[in-house]
């Protein structure tokens, strides 16, 4: 299959190879390794030159031609020339003719591989700089003296090129499939090929075409193992070239076991064979920490040689490995623990059950699902008891796949349990049938069923479960109840889900200081009790939503950005729950874009293993980011999806709501999106969510609601940090008709770091302004709100109003948004519960005041501003 593949991540390298063109320079040089991209961009540059004018030359040198006098240039040579001068001035002129009224750009690819008459040809065009020459030249290539001083005499600019990095390449892979890449197959991709373009599409080309890279739910995902195609099995293993038996040694060391510290490799193998490697170019040495390490120079030489090396020397190097690993002083490091493990696996050591056990543990704490339940599986069979089982159990259903956590967990002998671990063994199992499997009634009649477990640690399983269970059910004051009984250090692995579940009821009902507690005290369990790392994020997640309600934005932002940054060291899932913690926060503070950029690859990715999970719960706040920015049928299609899905836990009742509003009033049915807010409103206050209250309510009155300001006084005194004050403040200043009170309530809320609450502040002033007949401080408003509304990226009813100067109720301005979202009047009326007359009549009253002459004319008036991509 052949895909089309534009060119991602050499933007600069782009730029400066056209400032050179235009600036008429000698050259540019471009270096990098084999399959980088250096013959692509030298293309573009080409064609970039063409469109302005310029004559263009392309060549390149080959191994075949290299051996030819003036090989490169066979094209351009004139016919019947006898003597060397003559040939090479025919040359010359017929490629930069003196009198050409165009610049001439020259590209020379290979250009290592030039004979020496063709480098004297170049080197005299750059020397009399009767063309642009570009030059590529591959890295570890020997260059001829001839070739070098061309670049060296006529002082080339140089551009080195090194490969795509995971972000440039999860893009380059999105762009040529058309459509979202599942970031564990991204990175599993950019893992094998190290970011190099030909190999990344010779291999994708080709498991798409095997269909083990197909695209499911929208997504593009990765099954299967990878299988290098022939042509590059090829290629790769002509760069390797041809080894002696202790050469082979240290490259089949480093395909099983790269990294290796450089003291340990050399007990392994001979430090002449890993220099000659070194020379060869085909190990790297790099600093790291006190020593140095050694790796393949390129992921796919371990790849080509882990499938034709006998297995007997992989495996024996497996083992000598392991065992050099734990002769180390870093072999307690959880890590190495792993690393050893996941050797000795597939090695002629014998199993050793207790590493196993550690190992499985401990790469479920580094999130590396797949493996732990490989390690786990490895331990059942080496005899290690029940542990494995559920270390098994705990990391599939981790992962989404609670069916198969469930068959692991239905196979285990309970009998042969004691009290503590049937007590622990019905918290695991309840909880995938809870959250994984979604279903609370099979996961209550689980956990029912230990409840008559009399000792103390089982007792604790069972009523840490029924917080979780009480939670999930939206019944956060059992929930609460429940827990008083728990301490959280005393509950390993439990604790830090027992946290989360603590921290988001605190930061719903705005006790913004237990929620910042609690998640401080859940990330210490999980980083002591070598937890699920998504735990982590779903504690992070919990603490930014805490400091959001608050108003504390700038704090959310902080926890949000050491969240992301530490989700980079971790594969798959926990990358895009990072992703989605920081889209969540970058959405509070009114940064739609990023906003919307973050959530939708979170939202698309966790969708696939966790559609009624992590899935469901991301796409809410990507739903709102899109009706903020405008694009209402997108945020509905997002709704009616969501609708779909059978969630039977955690409603996420306030969120869901206020997405349903906010694209209520991106189709200009505000009246209905303030019902819809202050529903959601007083639900959120009989659960005790006063903090969520607040958030409803302010939202309300953005929308244009002028009866929320007695009760948000009230929530000032209930619920922690500076929210509260201000949404009152704007409230009551709404209610008035205060417009100084409400650009002051717009500054304030820019303050706390609220954007999108700061330009509805400043819109309502323009129109209270404008009520007031004082044009000049109604424009300031006005301004102030569109400017807001460029930072933000956000198009919200009263940036629309703010900006149309029209004499219309508010009724009358509601009927003509919605009519310029094409519905009819019936529509119209049944949108609004409203009669088709009372309909009619508004629009014959609007056009009336507005001098229109028809429904196109008049909805035209408030049309909305053009769509935020």
């Amino acid at each position: 299959m052949r895909l089309s593949w534009p060119l991602i991540g050499r933007t600069q390298q782009i730029h400066a190879i056209e400032a050179a063109i235009t600036a008429s320079a000698p050259g540019i040089l471009i270096c990098g390794a084999q399959g980088v991209g250096k013959s692509r961009i030298a293309r573009e540059a080409l064609s970039w030159a063409a469109a302005r004018g310029c004559t263009t030359r392309w060549t390149a040198g080959t191994t075949s031609a290299r051996n030819i006098p003036l090989g490169a240039f066979t094209s351009w040579a004139p016919t019947g020339v006898s003597d060397t001068l003559t040939l090479l001035r025919g040359v010359i002129d017929s490629l930069a003719p003196a009198d050409s009224p165009a610049q001439v750009v020259l590209s020379v690819d290979d250009a290592h591989l030039l004979d020496e008459l063709s480098a004297f040809v170049v080197h005299q065009i750059a020397a009399r700089a009767a063309a642009t020459v570009i030059l590529t030249i591959r890295d570890g290539e020997p260059v001829p003296a001839a070739v070098e001083d061309i670049w060296a005499r006529t002082h080339f600019e140089r551009l080195d090129l090194a490969p795509l990095d995971a972000d440039d390449t999860t893009r380059l892979l999105s762009e040529a499939l058309d459509g979202p890449v599942d970031p564990t197959a991204a990175q599993r991709l950019w893992d094998v090929t190290g970011g190099n373009g030909l190999y990344l599409t010779n291999i994708v080309e080709q498991e798409v075409a095997d269909g083990r890279l197909t695209r499911q739910d929208r997504c593009w995902r990765w099954t299967g193992e990878l299988v290098v195609p022939p042509g590059l099995v090829g290629l790769v293993e002509s760069r390797i070239g041809a080894l002696s038996p202790s050469v082979g040694e240290i490259i089949d060391a480093l395909a099983v076991g790269e990294p290796l510290e450089l003291g340990v490799l050399q007990r392994i193998g001979e430090r002449d064979a890993i220099e000659e490697a070194e020379t060869r170019g085909l190990i790297t040495l790099e600093p790291a920490g006190a020593g140095i390490e050694v790796r393949l120079a390129h992921p796919l030489y371990g790849e080509v040689r882990r499938r034709s090396a006998p297995r007997s020397r992989l495996r024996r190097l497996r083992g000598a490995i392991a065992t050099e690993l734990a002769a180390t002083g870093a072999s307690d490091d959880i890590r190495i623990v792993v690393r050893r493990a996941a050797l000795s696996v597939e090695s002629d050591l014998e199993p050793d059950a207790a590493l196993l056990v550690r190992a499985a543990y401990g790469a479920v704490w580094l999130g590396e699902m797949t493996l732990a339940d490989r390690l786990a599986d490895a331990a059942v069979r080496a005899d290690a008891g029940p542990e494995p089982q559920f270390i098994r159990a705990h990391a599939l259903s981790w992962s989404g796949r609670g069916a198969e956590a469930e068959a692991v967990f239905a196979a285990i002998d309970t009998d042969a349990l004691s009290d503590d671990e049937r007590g622990r063994f019905a918290f695991l199992r309840s909880s995938n049938a809870l959250w994984a499997l979604g279903d609370p009634a099979r996961a209550r009649s689980l956990i029912d069923e230990a409840s008559g477990i009399a000792t103390e640690t089982a007792r604790t399983y069972v009523t840490a479960f029924m917080t979780v269970f009480w939670f999930a059910m939206d019944e956060s004051a059992a929930a609460v109840r429940a827990a008083k009984a728990l301490t959280l250090h005393d509950i390993p692995v439990v604790g830090a889900e027992i946290a989360w579940v603590l921290a988001q009821i605190s930061a719903d009902a705005g006790r913004t200081g237990d929620a910042v507690a609690d998640a401080a005290a859940g990330h210490a369990v999980a980083a002591r009790a070598l937890d699920a790392p998504q735990m982590r994020f779903n504690i992070a997640d919990a603490e930014v939503s805490a400091l959001l309600l608050a108003g504390q934005i700038a704090d959310a932002l902080g926890v949000a950005a050491e969240t992301h940054r530490q989700s980079r060291d971790l594969p798959g899932t926990a990358q895009l729950l990072g992703d989605a913690v920081a889209g969540r926060a970058a959405l509070g503070a009114g940064d739609l874009p990023t906003a919307c950029l973050l959530l939708e690859h979170a939202a698309d990715g966790l969708s696939a293993s966790h559609p009624d999970g992590w899935g469901y719960r991301y796409r809410i706040p990507h739903a709102t980011v899109l009706a903020m920015r405008g694009r209402s049928e997108e945020a509905a299609a997002a709704l009616d999806a969501l609708s779909l899905v059978r969630r039977r836990f955690r409603m996420l009742d306030h969120e869901n709501s206020l997405a349903r509003a906010w694209l209520a009033a991106s189709q200009g049915a505000i009246s209905e999106a303030i019902t819809i807010a202050r529903g959601a409103g007083e639900r959120a206050c009989a659960k005790g969510q006063f903090a969520a209250e607040v958030l409803c309510l302010q939202t309300a009155t953005q929308f244009g609601d002028r009866t929320t300001a007695p009760r948000l006084h009230q929530l000032t005194g209930i619920t922690e940090g500076p929210r509260a004050g201000v949404a009152a403040r704007f409230a009551r200043a709404l209610a008035d008709g205060d417009a100084a009170e409400l650009s002051a309530a717009s500054a304030d809320f820019e303050a706390i770091g609220d954007l999108i609450a700061a330009l509805d502040a400043a819109g309502h002033a323009a129109l209270a302004y404008r009520r007031l007949e004082l044009r000049g401080s109604a424009l300031s408003s006005a301004a102030r709100a569109a400017a807001l509304a460029e930072r933000c990226g956000a198009v919200t009813p009263a940036l629309r109003q703010a900006g149309e100067p029209l004499p219309l109720t508010e009724r009358e301005a509601e009927i003509v948004m919605l009519i310029g979202e094409g519905l009819s009047n019936r529509e119209v009326a049944d949108r609004l519960t409203l009669s088709v007359r009372t309909v009619e009549s508004h629009i014959y009253r609007a056009m009336a005041k507005t001098g229109t002459s028809g429904r196109d004319e008049l909805a035209a008036l408030l049309a909305p501003p053009a769509r935020t991509q």
